[in-house]
């Protein structure tokens, strides 16, 4: 996992091999923690993450984050935050509703559902692929009305990992990662630097996923080893679900073989081709899709 390497290092996911845009484009968008404080914040580690795995892409990333402000408060900057916007949406926010639900008896979680509902669905409405963040718990150690608050964080978290399934969005889990460990905090409610960089990590771990999902370029390798003696392999990249044909033909152009006929789910797939009944010669393996999106032809040898 990307939060177990060292400090200043990410592990690369596969996705960043295949992905099928020239740029990748992320809004931030919340309170305090989005904005950063002192300093310190987690965009420009979230946009080295990407430099350093998506070579030669664009990042931009822009923040949108207003310190105290509740999920109520975000409704009335949303559009202006998104317009023209695309790539995705990262919304953390909702530690100022816990506080205001608890210590002035305003709002409810069911109000920060219905709020949180309108970001998402605004967000779907631009084309946007939404991620959203768990809370971080808050400092209760030494002032006991913040153990209420923690109640309603884990009230809301709940809240927010039940409309990401809901929705079929992602979840960026903050507060599975960071728990009580308060050494990542630099006051009651903010992360350090550490606590910033593991933010990081959650949230490209979550965009990775949702790049994985649904931005992935078709790819179809040379096979390996070639020339070819008993088996050969061929990896192939699917930007969605599809059924699959791998058929092999002979260099005067008839079928001898087919490998593969069965629908293959979104992602990468390695194939084998069995070579042992094929004499030594060159051959072509043709790859083709049912829905007729995907077709790919390339020539190899078998050689004994």
């Amino acid at each position: 996992m990307a939060q177990n390497q060292p400090p200043g290092r990410v592990s690369c996911p596969e996705a960043a091999q295949y992905y099928a845009k020239d740029s990748i484009n992320i809004v931030t968008f919340g309170a305090s923690t989005v904005e950063g404080v002192n300093g310190v914040g987690f965009q420009t580690m979230l946009k080295n993450n990407f430099l350093n795995c998506y070579t030669g892409k664009i990042v931009d990333i822009t923040n949108h984050g207003i310190g105290g402000q509740t999920t109520k408060q975000g409704l009335l900057r949303i559009d202006n935050a998104i317009a023209n916007r695309t790539g995705f949406f990262v919304v953390d926010m909702g530690i100022n509703d816990a506080l205001s639900i608890v210590l002035n008896k305003v709002g409810s979680v069911k109000e920060t559902e219905a709020n949180m509902r309108l970001l998402i669905t605004t967000s779907l409405k631009q084309k946007l692929v939404p991620i959203i963040c768990t809370l971080q718990f808050i400092d209760d150690r030494n002032t006991p009305s913040y153990v209420a608050v923690n109640n309603t964080i884990r009230s809301i978290n709940t809240m927010y990992r039940k409309l990401a399934a809901e929705y079929k969005i992602y979840l960026a889990d903050v507060n599975a990662i960071m728990r009580r460990d308060f050494s990542l905090y630099q006051d009651p409610f903010h992360p350090n630097a550490r606590g910033y960089r593991l933010i990081s990590y959650i949230i490209f771990d979550a965009i990775n996923k949702a790049i994985f999902d649904n931005f992935l370029m078709f790819v179809v390798t040379q096979n390996y080893p070639n020339p070819a003696s008993s088996q050969t392999y061929i990896d192939i990249v699917l930007p969605e679900a599809d059924k699959i044909n791998l058929q092999i033909y002979d260099i005067m152009g008839r079928l001898v073989k087919t490998v593969v006929n069965e629908y293959l789910n979104t992602g990468k797939h390695t194939l084998e081709i069995n070579t042992t009944t094929l004499v030594s010669g060159i051959y072509f393996f043709k790859i083709s899709s049912d829905s007729g999106q995907y077709n790919s032809v390339k020539k190899f040898i078998v050689a004994r």
